[in-house]
C-alpha cells in the first residue's frame, strides 16, 4: 500500500463523515450555510482529492 492510496482513502472517509454532518445538520434544523459548508467539504473530499492525487501523485 503506497502513501497515495492511504491519503485516497482518508480523505474519502473524510468526506463521507461531512455527508453524515450534512444530513445531521439539516436533520436537527441547524443553520443552511452549515449545511452547505459540510456538502461543500464532502464534494471536494470525495471527488477533487482523489482526482488530484490520481492524476498528479500517482500516476
Amino acid at each position: 500500500m503506497t502513501t497515495a492510496m492511504f491519503v485516497t482513502m482518508a480523505s474519502v472517509f473524510v468526506g463521507f463523515c461531512c455527508i453524515a454532518g450534512a444530513y445531521a445538520t439539516y436533520s436537527y434544523g441547524k443553520p443552511r450555510a452549515l449545511v452547505w459548508s459540510l456538502f461543500t467539504a464532502a464534494v471536494l473530499c470525495l471527488t477533487l482529492v482523489p482526482v488530484t492525487i490520481a492524476i498528479f501523485w500517482a500516476a
